[in-house]
């Protein structure tokens, strides 16, 4: 009986995970309304960084990431977030997911950029003053959710 329930427990967690793209969603401008976040920052960037946000809905289990401004992440599978007409320090940020998710993530600085067939979500701070960041995409695989 034990095992059962830790099974039904097991199955129903991880059903819950967000679904890529619409469970997400960006925000410059602090934490969204029934949204759970991750803060996105690059401190050496002074053009209202500080709150930036990458959301997925509070009702659905948290998926692990985690955003690091000085490189990747030891243990987690990392994507490279940056921005090469911004001067500001933007070279060695990544989100980060667990090494078991079965996230997909690519980064695309131009729209010439984003892959066939996957589907992103903008990432724009509109405050910032080099005005790069207008055509910057997360992009993921449709339907992925949760741990593999």
């Amino acid at each position: 009986m034990l095992i059962f329930l830790f099974t039904l427990f097991c199955a129903t967690s991880a059903s819950n995970y967000p679904v890529w793209p619409k469970q997400f969603k960006w925000s410059y401008a602090g934490v969204p309304s029934g949204y759970s976040c991750i803060k996105v920052n690059e401190p050496s960037d002074r053009d209202f960084w500080q709150d930036n946000y990458f959301c997925w809905e509070s009702d659905t289990t948290n998926p692990g990431f985690r955003w690091s401004f000085a490189g990747p992440i030891s243990g987690m599978r990392c994507t490279r977030v940056v921005e090469p007409a911004d001067p500001n320090a933007w070279s060695d940020n990544y989100l980060c997911v667990p090494s078991s998710s079965s996230y997909q993530f690519k980064w695309a600085y131009g729209t010439s950029m984003i892959p066939t067939g996957w589907s992103c979500i903008q990432w724009n701070e509109p405050s910032d003053r080099q005005h790069t960041w207008n055509d910057n995409y997360l992009c993921g695989v449709t339907g992925k959710a949760g741990p593999n």
